[in-house]
């Protein structure tokens, strides 16, 4: 294991909006951290905010955009990139 690993998130709508996605991101981050991993990622659709607030509320700042890397359905997305390192506060 090279102490890296890329974490995602999806929630039903009838449950969006009530931080069910931060709370959960915010509770597997220091498990992970606690197994041995060294950095977290999270990679989403620019055109996702919801996401975007997602990671930032769970402590992942941004670090950049990736472009077209993602093929949705509707076709080829940017994508924003997030981390958070084990010695980050």
């Amino acid at each position: 294991m090279d102490g890296l690993a890329e974490v995602s998130y999806w929630v039903l709508p009838a449950a969006r909006g009530r931080g069910v996605a931060t709370r959960a991101l915010s509770a597997v981050t220091p498990l992970a951290f606690n197994l041995g991993l060294h950095r977290m990622e999270i990679h989403h659709s620019t055109l996702n905010p919801a996401s975007c607030g997602v990671a930032e509320r769970a402590g992942y700042p941004m670090e950049g955009d990736k472009t077209r890397p993602a093929l949705h359905a509707d076709g080829w997305h940017d994508m924003h990139l997030h981390a958070r390192l084990i010695d980050d506060p």
